[in-house]
């Protein structure tokens, strides 16, 4: 029994989940007394005002059983903003490239940390890696820094040390290249044409500069639901051995944490399924699984790893080496916070100097 618990525990420090409404509802916090769970995500839903989302992220600090989880949230700017005023609103990253500023770049990430740390946040799923090479893609467009691979890789290098300097913990996205598709991944499965050389000589060289053993190192990657028949012709890039342990793993030589897109989008559910899904991705060596809206789909995917953690699957040791990368990233960037600092958070989080640097890019100066 102590060994399934202890088990139980161990897959969940895998799982990101997010959840409706403005605090921890009760049969998710029965969850985390189970399990132990390793992170969460916030949408918009969860951030209706400023005092409330720190009486939240102060809440979920003290889950995990122990072991204190990722509180993330997707803030890349434009569109793509969840949180309340008085947050500082950055243009799209498109604006980024435009300006075309490493020293710019540094002063964004670095607002976005302060911001997001001194109001209890300690992970961005941003910036995103993906290359602005189609004009007829739905959702990624202005949310890349650029058409050019190198730009992207200078500047997205910049904003990752702002951040990493103020406590919060990058995710890059989507691997390998969400940027020269059609479809969104979030309404059906995408099919990218291009084959590996390409893939390796444009789409993959941000990844390339910021997994090299220099700073700063990304800690985590988002992979891409998305299907690349050319480099796969059976998995899209969250279930396939070859993108994640080939190409990102051994070509590129990332030894941080693998995490999947949320699990519940139509790429997924329309397809395998939440289960297969879930399976797969553990084969190709998925070490973070995100299930951002159903608790149902959340319990399904728990009891799908631990189901096939008790048929001995996978040997032990591969179980805890994803353990080890979760709880080491942890360890390398968190300052474990017990409550926010609420005056501090009410002067720093969208003061004037914050807002001039937002004004400056979207002024493209």
């Amino acid at each position: 029994m102590a060994e399934t618990s202890q088990l139980k525990r161990r897959i969940g420090q895998r799982v990101i989940f997010g959840f409706p409404g403005t605090r921890v509802p009760p049969e998710l916090a029965r969850l985390d007394e189970e399990w132990g769970i390793g992170g969460y995500i916030l949408f918009k839903r969860n951030c209706e005002q400023f005092e409330q989302l720190m009486d939240l992220t102060e809440e979920l600090w003290q889950m995990g059983q122990g072991t204190p989880p990722f509180i993330g949230i997707d803030h890349e700017g434009g569109q793509v903003h969840r949180l309340p005023e008085p947050f500082t609103l950055f243009p799209d990253m498109g604006h980024l490239g435009q300006v075309s500023s490493v020293s710019v770049a540094y002063e964004v990430g670095a607002v976005i940390g302060r911001e997001l740390t001194a109001s209890g946040f300690n992970l961005n799923f941003a910036p995103v890696l993906d290359i602005d090479s189609n004009p007829d893609n739905p959702v990624i467009g202005r949310r890349a820094i650029s058409s050019d691979p190198a730009k992207v890789a200078s500047l997205a290098k910049a904003v990752i040390r702002g951040l990493h300097d103020n406590a919060i913990i990058a995710c890059g996205k989507h691997f390998p290249g969400h940027g020269d598709t059609r479809e969104d991944s979030h309404e059906t499965l995408p099919i990218c044409d291009l084959d590996a050389e390409r893939l390796k000589s444009v789409e993959l060289l941000p990844y390339r500069e910021l997994v090299t053993p220099s700073s700063p190192q990304l800690d985590m990657v988002m992979t891409a639901h998305v299907k690349y028949p050319k480099v796969d012709p059976d998995h899209m890039a969250t279930t396939s051995r070859t993108i994640i342990q080939e190409l990102l793993r051994m070509e590129l030589g990332f030894k941080g944490l693998v995490v999947t897109d949320d699990l519940e989008m139509k790429a997924v559910t329309g397809t395998i399924g939440i289960e297969d899904a879930t399976r797969q991705a553990l084969e190709a060596g998925v070490d973070l699984f995100l299930v951002c809206h159903s608790i149902d789909e959340q319990v399904k995917v728990l009891e799908t790893l631990l189901d096939e953690a008790e048929k001995g699957n996978f040997p032990r040791h591969l179980w805890e080496r994803g353990y080890k990368r979760v709880r080491d990233v942890k360890a390398r960037h968190f300052r474990v916070l017990r409550t926010v600092d609420r005056v501090h958070a009410r002067e720093l989080v969208g003061n004037r100097e914050h807002q001039r640097i937002s004004r400056r890019l979207k002024d493209g100066k």
